[in-house]
């Protein structure tokens, strides 16, 4: 991104900020961010930065929640078999979770329902409904999911079995026509607050039902220790930590660092959280979601809702090392699919897609999502992944900025054999025939109105004022998360005593700054060219800690980094072309043995040939095996010379 496209917040006023700090006891900086953020009253400010109990609404505002007080208090006395059928994804099982321990505190007979990914699908699934009632099945109520179900909703109904529906996913303009339908956004409710997660409206099914329906005034009246649980969804379902999300949020993830569930203790020393590691929203988002998430993506999502619900230390420990096992095997999984599809999304029959449809064969259900969201993060604009399954093509759509995927979609609702999801994303479910009258009416759009991408910067700030104290500071506004923005701060052109590359392919990048500052970089060997030309570069980073053997230090994550443009040189370009040529059509010779005369052949010299091999392993177009054999990788991803460190070496030696 050019540094045009940095957005930096005008600065609050001397007597604000001065007002602020003053009156809370928060230094210049934080207040800033506070005022930047819309509170530039200490009094609004000050519950912006003190959740209170005060900030929660009543959960019998929610449409139907007297209907479903009523109903599942007589079904838990009364013994009725009560089926919770939840989601495969975090939000789902968080959900799930919740809503279990609740009824089971009032001693119900409750037990759980996750759908399998691959064999019940998303939603309200009629075969599965068939078999839960014939099981015994009195009530099914759902969690993260139902307001799409229509079909089976209507046959659980018409067998006597009430339905509730707790969900909080975009309505259809019909509703299944259920016992009751718990929404935030309900049209003829009145909640006042309409982005809750799954999660969060289960937990206040849960309030609803462990307070007897009454008021609160006090936080030991509600059932804290769920709120675990509900931190957790919301911050993986990325709802907006606002009004009281963010209350529930901030009491959650208190919970978790104070007491957490053997299983997630178990799965944060997996995932290397060390022991003075506060666990904040971003722990959530880029450990704790992620594994959990993996679980369902590849299998049955049953194991993370054990390891969610488990009180017993060995059963978490056993079950956490399960996650992980699944989650590495989930990580390679999206590398190889996101390489086929960025090679179809790369390709000039979709450079001009508004809306990108990639499509593949036997692609791991799974991860589509993944693969959706890393291809938005490259192309900059809505990408929908789907893999064709059983003569069906299956998959997920990531919208770009503010854009709404779900609205544009959903005016092809009658080509889908299954649809839903939100404003970002989506999931469906269509045939080979209908995915090319899809492509055709996508391909007519008129032009699009995708909002402009810019970052928001709070404000520049010299490396030599940041320091742990600062970032201490900033920790008053956590949770962060979606409409509470982690503060972003401008750097510009600072000494960079040392540039480096990390990770397998060298995708990563390290810059040591002055004052022991560290900048760090993930999944942008764009951004790797620094290392052989680390002048003149400025960047926008958020602060964090990094932990190490026992110590902690101030860490800068790089959001956006602006440098000189280095030009690819068309001439070299040319001439690395003939060299890849040459080693496509000689894959049988060993170089090494033969370098003298491949480079007299090439007309070059046998340092410059070295280099180019070089450059070629750095960007994963071959690799050398059996002692000198130069092999091309099929499929590679396309890459820019100039995203290798060694080209950048090449040219400085021209």
């Amino acid at each position: 991104m050019s540094q045009n496209n940095w957005r930096v917040l005008p600065q609050p006023s001397e007597k604000t900020v001065r007002q602020l700090t003053t009156k809370l006891n928060i230094d210049q900086l934080t207040a800033t961010v506070v005022a930047q953020k819309g509170f530039i009253t200490p009094e609004t400010a000050f519950k912006y930065l003190q959740p209170s109990i005060d900030q929660l609404h009543d959960p019998m505002l929610l449409h139907d929640m007297d209907k479903v007080y009523d109903r599942l208090t007589e079904a838990a006395f009364g013994g009725e078999k009560i089926v919770v059928y939840g989601d495969y994804d975090l939000d789902g099982m968080t959900s799930t979770a919740v809503m279990v321990e609740a009824l089971e505190v009032l001693g119900a007979d409750v037990t759980a329902y996750l759908p399998n990914r691959f064999n019940d699908g998303y939603g309200p699934n009629i075969a599965v409904y068939k078999r839960l009632i014939a099981e015994g099945a009195q009530i099914i109520v759902t969690v993260d999911n139902g307001v799409s179900g229509n079909e089976a909703v209507a046959y659980a109904m018409n067998q006597g079995v009430d339905v509730i529906i707790t969900d909080h996913h975009e309505m259809p303009p019909v509703l299944p026509d259920a016992f009751a339908i718990v929404h935030p956004r309900h049209p003829d409710g009145h909640y006042p607050f309409g982005d809750l997660s799954g999660v969060g409206v289960a937990f206040k099914v849960a309030q609803a039902l462990l307070t007897e329906g009454q008021p609160i005034t006090d936080k030991s009246e509600l059932p804290t220790e769920m709120l675990d649980l509900v931190a957790l969804g919301e911050i993986a379902d990325m709802v907006s930590l606002t009004d009281e999300n963010r209350t529930m949020v901030s009491w959650g993830l208190k919970q978790i660092n104070d007491s957490p569930r053997p299983g997630l203790a178990a799965l944060l020393k997996n995932a290397g959280q060390v022991a003075n590691q506060p666990i904040i929203s971003e722990t959530v988002s880029f450990k704790i979601a992620p594994r959990l998430n993996a679980v369902g993506r590849l299998g049955d999502a049953q194991l993370a809702l054990d390891l969610l619900l488990s009180q017993d230390p060995d059963e978490g420990v056993a079950m956490a090392s399960q996650v992980e096992a699944i989650n590495a095997e989930r990580q390679e999984i999206v590398k190889e699919v996101f390489g086929a599809a960025k090679q179809i999304a790369l390709s000039d029959k979709h450079a001009n897609d508004q809306v990108l449809v990639v499509a593949g064969d036997n692609w791991h259900q799974g991860i589509l999502g993944i693969v959706a969201s890393r291809l938005v993060e490259l192309l900059h604009k809505p990408v929908i992944v789907l893999s064709l399954i059983d003569g069906s093509y299956k998959g997920s759509g990531r919208t770009y900025n503010q854009f709404d995927l779900y609205a544009l979609m959903g005016q092809y609702r009658d080509l889908y054999e299954t649809f839903g999801g939100h404003a970002s994303a989506l999931g469906l479910a269509i045939s080979p025939k209908n995915l090319t009258a899809l492509r055709e009416q996508l391909s007519v759009l008129p032009t699009l109105e995708v909002p402009e991408s810019s970052l928001v910067v709070n404000m520049m700030l010299p490396v030599s004022q940041m320091a742990i104290s600062v970032y201490d500071g900033l920790t008053l506004l956590e949770p962060f998360g979606t409409d509470n923005a982690q503060p972003t701060f401008g750097v510009t052109e600072p000494t960079i005593e040392k540039a480096v590359t990390m990770g397998s392919t060298k995708q990563h990048l390290k810059l040591t700054l002055t004052n022991h500052v560290e900048a760090v970089g993930f999944n942008h060997p764009d951004w790797t060219a620094i290392v052989a030309h680390p002048t003149n570069v400025s960047f926008v980073a958020t602060m964090g800690l990094n932990y190490f053997r026992g110590k902690k230090s101030l860490q800068l994550l790089l959001a956006d980094v602006s440098m000189p443009q280095v030009v690819e040189n068309t001439a070299h370009k040319k001439f690395f072309g003939q060299v890849y040529k040459f080693i496509y059509a000689h894959q049988d010779l060993n170089f090494a043995q033969n370098l003298d005369k491949i480079a007299k052949q090439l007309h070059i010299t046998k340092h410059d040939l070295n280099v180019m091999v070089q450059v070629f392993i750095e960007l994963g177009f071959v690799q050398v095996i059996d002692g000198g054999f130069v092999k091309i990788i099929p499929n590679a991803p396309q890459k820019a010379l100039t995203t290798s460190k060694t080209y950048h070496k090449f040219l400085a030696n021209r």
